[in-house]
């Protein structure tokens, strides 16, 4: 790699100040049957290198209480073919007693349904459980490669090349919060790829004026739906990316002064500008054919789509509980929802424990590539601004905006993958070398993330469960990030004399439940499990056990992930032209 930049057309001053709903239609495309397959061997290979190197560096296990949760639900349905829990260990957590004399779980049904292919593949010819817990484990791998390649897509219809599409799908891939999250039990990548798949379709029913586009996009949000309710607030912010039209209304432009009179009274003017743009679109739609029309068809299905989301979490709701409004998840809960927006918007931002540009530091690439992103595709950066602002104002307003016990903010990961779409013009405003060490410095960040057991700082803190709603401004003068350098570190002295188990369950695939109480006393009852001073990634800690004790072959999952890493990596280069070769 020699650079980095972008292919970036002149474009009149009309286009610097697009309306709201303003898209310029795309050139007539270029391809042909030679670049088609090109562009399928690369997305291909980018699909499999990705996966590759996601499963090789995964836990191999299922790392949180959530996570073995969802896993229960997902072998009860493969078992009885019933949402319900088994595991009493786990079950006597984070269940809630529903209807027929069970258990269910108060979490969203998609993270279960779409693991039990994995844990039936598991089960079928397995003595034990453990290599169902091991493949369960990889859901959110396969969803994270399958967030690099619709970013592939995504950075080639916005008029990206194919390498440099390449390059950055990569970026977004390796030096963000992407990685590691796709590497968890969390379900958080599910929901990033979900978030980038709606936005996808949207975008190119617009450009393509697709309805059939448009319903799958709003039919990915109603997914997004199923796993946690309040994405509906991004229903309408999402379903912006369906509109193709110019309207008839110019807005009105001033001059930018930093005072908070001139910001308030621009922001009052967009808004007026966009409640009048939105009622011209609405009326030209009623009165003839055209854009207008087809724009507010393609907004009505892909929302009326995404609304059969909330429908079938009424559904399942009832189909638990007896009530379309009860989910389940207010039954153990002993603190309130919403806390200091204030605290919380901090601690997502600005915080040294949960910062997101600390975690994900190429998100600054997105913020100064922007500006490039509006301009080339007015209407998608408006939609990626919206989902973003909407998100993070619930966010902030949510006590446990950390989403704790985990590793870095979590719940911030499906902004990320829309962020992404403005790296590349982020090279209109800085130089390689700065690009490059952004890029670096991200890399870096994820390599630890994925180097020890997240669970040991809380552990070492000797937090409580909910120490989060006891403080909720723990991370304004504490870090996880910060503390992973000396976790990194005692790699070195090797497991403590005194850890003669691997865990605190039977199981090596089990999820870590936690130190019991008292809790002063956690950072002692750690010391008692080779676990928490093992490398993570699996391949390191499965070499700890005797080959009959591994729950797969890890000789043959090693090479077989090396390989398909390599077979990847050669169809990317087989997709380039020879000119465009790395």
């Amino acid at each position: 790699m020699t650079k980095i930049e972008i292919e970036s057309a002149p474009l009149a001053d009309s286009q610097t100040h697009a309306a709201p709903f303003s898209e310029s239609r795309p050139e007539p495309s270029r391809s042909n049957g030679d670049g088609f397959l090109r562009r399928l061997c690369a997305g291909l290979g980018l699909f499999l290198l990705v996966l590759g190197v996601y499963v090789l560096t995964s836990p191999g296990r299922i790392d949180t209480i959530d996570g073995e949760a969802r896993f229960d639900v997902a072998y009860s349905l493969v078992a009885t073919g019933k949402p319900i829990f088994r595991d009493p260990l786990i079950g006597g957590i984070v269940s809630v007693p529903g209807r027929g004399g069970f258990r269910y779980s108060y979490y969203g049904a998609p993270a279960s349904v779409f693991g039990a292919p994995l844990v039936w593949a598991g089960l079928k010819h397995a003595l034990t459980i453990e290599r169902a817990q091991f493949l369960f484990s990889l859901t959110s791998s396969l969803f994270g490669a399958g967030i690099a390649l619709i970013l592939f897509l995504f950075y080639l219809d916005l008029g990206l090349s194919l390498r440099k599409a390449l390059l950055w799908s990569l970026a977004s891939s390796f030096t963000t919060l992407v990685w590691p999250l796709s590497n968890s039990s969390f379900d958080n990548a599910q929901h990033a790829f979900f978030a980038l798949a709606a936005l996808y379709c949207a975008f190119l029913s617009a450009r393509r004026d697709s309805k059939a586009l448009a319903l799958l996009g709003g039919l990915c949000v109603a997914v997004l739906i199923l796993y946690q309710e309040y994405f509906v607030l991004l229903v309408p912010c999402l379903a912006f990316a369906t509109l193709q039209w110019q309207p008839a209304i110019n807005p009105a432009t001033t001059p930018l002064a930093w005072s908070y009179r001139s910001i308030r009274d621009r922001a009052d003017s967009a808004l007026r500008h966009f409640i009048r743009s939105a009622q011209d679109l609405l009326r030209r739609g009623r009165e003839a054919p055209g854009d207008a029309r087809t724009s507010c068809v393609r907004f009505a299905l892909f929302v009326a789509a995404a609304g059969t989301g909330l429908l079938l979490t009424f559904a399942y709701n009832d189909y638990r509980f007896g009530s379309w409004l009860d989910d389940g998840k207010f039954h153990y809960q002993n603190f309130p929802l919403f806390g200091n927006p204030i605290t919380g918007f901090l601690t997502l931002f600005v915080s040294p424990g949960k910062s997101i540009f600390l975690y994900s530091p190429p998100v600054v690439l997105g913020i100064i590539g922007f500006a490039g992103l509006l301009r080339r595709t007015p209407t998608l950066a408006k939609t990626v601004a919206a989902c973003g602002v909407v998100l993070t104002l619930f966010l902030s307003c949510i006590l446990f905006a950390g989403g704790d016990w985990c590793w870095g903010p979590r719940y911030l990961l499906p902004l990320l993958p829309l962020f992404a779409l403005a790296y590349p013009f982020a090279r209109l405003k800085l130089r390689r070398e700065a690009i490059f060490l952004v890029i670096a410095l991200g890399l870096f960040i994820q390599g630890m993330a994925l180097s020890v057991e997240n669970q040991r700082y809380f552990n070492e803190q000797r937090l409580n469960d909910y120490f989060w709603a006891e403080n909720p401004a723990f991370y304004l003068t504490h870090s996880a990030l910060f503390a992973r350098f000396g976790e990194i570190a005692s790699l070195l002295d090797g497991v403590p004399a005194t850890a003669k188990r691997f865990a605190s369950v039977p199981l090596p695939t089990y999820s870590v439940l936690g130190a019991p109480p008292p809790r002063d006393q956690a950072a002692v009852w750690m010391r008692n499990f080779q676990i928490f001073f093992l490398p993570r990634p699996w391949p390191f800690w499965m070499a700890h056990f005797e080959p009959s004790a591994r729950p797969i072959n890890t000789r043959s999952w090693v090479w077989g992930l090396a390989g398909i890493s390599v077979l990847g990596g050669s169809l990317v280069i087989l997709g380039l032209r020879p000119e465009e070769r790395v």
